[in-house]
């Protein structure tokens, strides 16, 4: 799959009962001259997987209070827009992408449908200003307080300038590689991971909270990020939420989740291909890496939605036969 679309460099690491049973390294940062190969140290920009670091500091921020529930109004955080539009908007429908608003600048924003009736992409900048408006302080900022440091990560970072073990971004074969660098505050496309911390991240959520035999963060506020809280009004078939986890449910027949998953499974995706896939049934956590766009949102006939329920698929079948 990595030839296929055109990514220089892929990883692929399987962890089952808090070990790492299988890891998997392919290809160099980039396709020129000097790249550097493909290892352990290698951080892959996963872009949307990272709305699950911003989707945990919402959660982080509702069970400490600050933030009141997740259905407080978000009219009570963005004063600046037009209240009438916003309406009864929750931040339920922001972590379940059925919010119906579409945000135009900082201060204009036009309602598309009415919320929780219909899907829509990703606002992981949104909620950040809420929660940097609650708690005062950035996604960044909480998620390295809360996780990073007490699980000693060191190579999940969003990155301002580059260094040796980013890996670029391939638009398309023949052009120059590229790296995203933008803020570090924690909800911009410039989220750099390896694929073990990755891993862990994914890890950490299926353990709900507890690492190494010590509860780093409450239990239920895991409980809640990684269950359905998609609120009823949504139709049946369109794609069930937790906080920006897809969770597997047998009923909705529009999920990048591989159908032969268990019910329970949590995944979450990136325009790079890069995925984080945790199955409680396995007690296992696999994660993807690769670094193209070119064929992101089904460019150069690539179907990309039915490229992760394959690999889901793949996932499955291979840990019921392990």
């Amino acid at each position: 799959m990595k030839d296929r679309i055109a990514a220089s460099a892929a990883a692929v690491c399987v962890m089952k009962d808090n070990e790492i049973i299988h890891e998997w390294y392919s290809g160099n940062h980039h396709f020129h001259n000097g790249a550097r190969k493909v290892d352990e140290f290698s951080q892959f920009n996963v872009y949307s997987t990272r709305v699950t670091y911003v989707g945990l500091a919402a959660a982080i921020a509702i069970y400490d209070g600050v933030i009141k529930s997740l259905d407080e109004p978000i009219s009570n955080y963005l004063k600046n827009y037009d209240l009438n539009i916003l309406g009864i908007t929750t931040i339920r429908h922001l972590v379940t992408r059925t919010t119906g608003l579409q945000f135009q600048g900082n201060e204009v924003v036009v309602r598309k449908f009415a919320e929780g009736t219909s899907f829509e992409g990703k606002k992981p900048e949104v909620l950040a200003e809420i929660i940097k408006k609650a708690t005062g302080k950035t996604v960044a900022e909480i998620i390295t307080e809360r996780v990073f440091k007490p699980l000693g990560f060191t190579q999940t970072e969003w990155r301002t300038e580059g260094k040796e073990t980013l890996v670029c971004d391939i638009n398309d074969p023949n052009s120059y590689p590229v790296l995203r660098l933008e803020s570090n505050e924690g909800s911009d496309r410039n989220l750099y991971v390896t694929a073990r911390e990755l891993a862990l991240w994914g890890n950490l959520h299926l353990n709900k909270g507890a690492f190494k035999g010590e509860q780093i963060l409450p239990k239920e506020l895991f409980e809640n990020v990684t269950s359905i809280m998609t609120p009823n009004t949504l139709p049946v078939h369109l794609p069930r939420l937790g906080y920006f986890w897809w969770i597997q449910d047998k009923n909705v027949t529009n999920s990048e989740i591989g159908p032969d998953l268990p019910e329970g499974t949590y995944q979450i995706l990136g325009a790079s291909g890069c995925s984080c896939t945790v199955i409680p049934k396995h007690k296992a956590v696999v994660v993807r890496m690769t670094n193209s766009l070119w064929t992101f949102g089904g460019k150069n006939g690539f179907d990309y939605i039915a490229d992760i329920q394959k690999f889901g698929n793949l996932v499955e079948q291979v840990l019921n036969e392990y």
